[in-house]
C-alpha cells in the first residue's frame, strides 16, 4: 500500500506566505497602475467631426460631483445612450460639480475622480461639458472651476468662461439653432440683476433670432421637490424668462428628476440625479408631468422642426419621452407632449 503524507505546518505556512506575497504584488501593481492613471493628465480632447449643424443633441444632469460609484454608473449610462442613439454634441452640468472638500487648485486630484476619468468613451471623451455653479461649489471651488475652464486645463472639455455666460449651438439657414444662457443662482443675490440683463441681451440682440431658447442654472424656479421654490427667483427670474419666451429651463439642486409644465412658462426640466444621494419624492401626477427618484439624466435633441426630451436612468433605460413641434403656437404646456412612455416604469418612486 502506498503511504500518503500530510504537509507539515511549516510547509503550509510557506505556501500561505507565497500566496500573500503574490497577492500583495498584484495589489501593488493595480494601485500603481491606478495611481498612474489618476495622476497622469488626460490627453486634450478632439471634437467629433462630421456632425450636421442643423441638429444639436445634449445631455443635462446636475448634482453629479460625488466621485462615488453612482456618478460613475450614470456616466457609463450616458455613453451607452449616446452610442445607441448615434448623436451627442455636448453635456450640460447643472451645478454641485464637486462635493466634499473644496478644490485646492486646477491640479487637484478631484478633477480626475469627479470629472475627467468619470466621463469617457467614444462620445463623452470628445464633447465639451458646459457647466454652471451650484451651492456646493461655493465659497472656494467656484474660483478654481472658472480658472480650469479659462485656462483649458485637463482634457479641455470643461467649459466655464465665467460664472454666467451665453453660447449658441447649431445653425439653420443662418439662425442659431439653440441659444443658451448659463446662470449662477448660487452667487450673491446682488448679481441677479446682471443675469436678468444678460437674458434680455441674449434674446433681444439684433440679428437672426435663435430657433430654440434655453436657460440653465443650479436652482430651479419651479419645483415640487424637498427644497421647494425660492420666492426671489419666481419674483425676479420668471418674468424675464416669460417676456423672452424661453422654451426650456434646465436645473438641478433636487436629487431626482422632474418635468413641470405651467401655462405660459418654460418647460421646467429638473435633472439633479447625476451622482449624489437621491431625494425622496411625494409628488402626485397632478403636480408634475414626470417625477422619478432614480439616478439618471435628461437628453434633449433639437432640430428646426422639433425638440425631443427624454429621461434615462443609470442603466441607460428610457423612462419618459416627449416631443415639442416647433410650429406649435403655445408654450411648453400644450406643446411638449408624451411620445413613448415605457409601460413598466412608474411615474414616481419613494
Amino acid at each position: 500500500m502506498k503511504r500518503t503524507t500530510t504537509p507539515s505546518l511549516s510547509a503550509k505556512r510557506l505556501v500561505l506566505r507565497r500566496i500573500v506575497r503574490c497577492a500583495g504584488i498584484a495589489i501593488a501593481i493595480l494601485l500603481a497602475g491606478g495611481g498612474y492613471w489618476l495622476y497622469t493628465p488626460p490627453s486634450p480632447f478632439v471634437p467629433l467631426s462630421g456632425l450636421e449643424p442643423s441638429a444639436v443633441s445634449m445631455i443635462a444632469l446636475g448634482d453629479q460631483g460625488s466621485g462615488n460609484m453612482q456618478q460613475w454608473r450614470v456616466g457609463q449610462a450616458m455613453e451607452q445612450v449616446a452610442a445607441r442613439e448615434g448623436r451627442l454634441d455636448m453635456v450640460v452640468l447643472l451645478g454641485d460639480n464637486f462635493y466634499g472638500k473644496a478644490l485646492t487648485s486646477t491640479h487637484d486630484l478631484s478633477w480626475q475622480i469627479k470629472f475627467e476619468r468619470v466621463y469617457w468613451g467614444h462620445w463623452l471623451s470628445h464633447v465639451p461639458f458646459y457647466a454652471v455653479l451650484g451651492n456646493h461649489d461655493y465659497p472656494v471651488s467656484q474660483k478654481v472651476e472658472i480658472e480650469y475652464g479659462q485656462q483649458q486645463k485637463g482634457s479641455g472639455r470643461w467649459q466655464m468662461p465665467m460664472n454666467f455666460y451665453t453660447k449658441d449651438f447649431g445653425n439653420v439657414d443662418g439662425r442659431p439653432l439653440v441659444r443658451m444662457v448659463f446662470l449662477d443662482t448660487s452667487a450673491p443675490r446682488e448679481s441677479l440683476q446682471q443675469q436678468i440683463d444678460l437674458i434680455d441681451q441674449a434674446f433681444q440682440a439684433p440679428g437672426p433670432a435663435p430657433v430654440w431658447r434655453i436657460a440653465a442654472s443650479h436652482h430651479p424656479v419651479r419645483n415640487e421637490g424637498e427644497h421647494g421654490e425660492e420666492s426671489d427667483l419666481i419674483a425676479r427670474l420668471l418674468p424675464v424668462l416669460q417676456r423672452n419666451k424661453v422654451d426650456v429651463f434646465l436645473s438641478g439642486h433636487n436629487h431626482n428628476q422632474q418635468l413641470l409644465l405651467r401655462a405660459g412658462e418654460p418647460a421646467w426640466v429638473i435633472s439633479g440625479a447625476g451622482g449624489q444621494k437621491l431625494d425622496n419624492l411625494s409628488i402626485s401626477p397632478e403636480q408634475s408631468t414626470f417625477a422619478a427618484s432614480r439616478a439618471g439624466f435628461a437628453k434633449l435633441d433639437f432640430n428646426a422642426d422639433q425638440l425631443r426630451l427624454a429621461y434615462y436612468n443609470d442603466r441607460g433605460d428610457l423612462e419618459s419621452d416627449y416631443r415639442w413641434a416647433r410650429n406649435c403656437p403655445w408654450m411648453a404646456k400644450g406643446c411638449l407632449l408624451p411620445d413613448v412612455v415605457p409601460q413598466n416604469i412608474a411615474q414616481s418612486e419613494h
